[in-house]
């Protein structure tokens, strides 16, 4: 009886003293969308900056993709700022929000938000 109890103590102490994981070990694995070459619209971003950005067509519209450094950090597959799942309706409209949040982000701005207010300035429609 001793034996058992001490056996499980054990096990439970050792289970107990693995070191915790870092947060970043809970970050989700982002992937960039498989899409068509035909369908990637990629820009030239500042010769400055780490970040790029990729426009893309998918069923719903069109959306971006940011990434730093090769890693992709945004995959926005909707209009952000506005309610639904609406993408936007051409690659250049997406290409305009992402250079907006691509410049939030190289300024320090994460979360990178958008607001209707800035949607309309740079001319982006969308349903309600």
């Amino acid at each position: 009886m001793r034996l058992i109890f001490f056996l499980c103590l054990g096990c439970i102490l050792f289970a107990c003293s693995e070191s915790p994981q870092t947060k970043e070990s809970f970050k989700p694995k982002q992937h960039a969308p498989k899409i068509e070459k035909q369908q990637l619209v990629q820009t030239s971003a500042p010769k400055s900056s780490r970040y790029t950005v990729a426009t893309f067509s998918q069923p719903e519209g069109w959306g971006y993709y940011i990434c730093e450094n090769g890693k992709q950090i945004i995959n926005q597959k909707s209009i952000p700022g506005v309610p639904g799942n609406q993408g936007f309706s051409s690659s250049e409209e997406a290409l305009k929000v992402a250079e907006l949040v691509r410049t939030k982000i190289e300024n320090g701005t994460f979360p990178p938000t958008i607001s209707e207010e800035e949607l309309q300035k740079l001319g982006i429609s969308w349903s309600n």
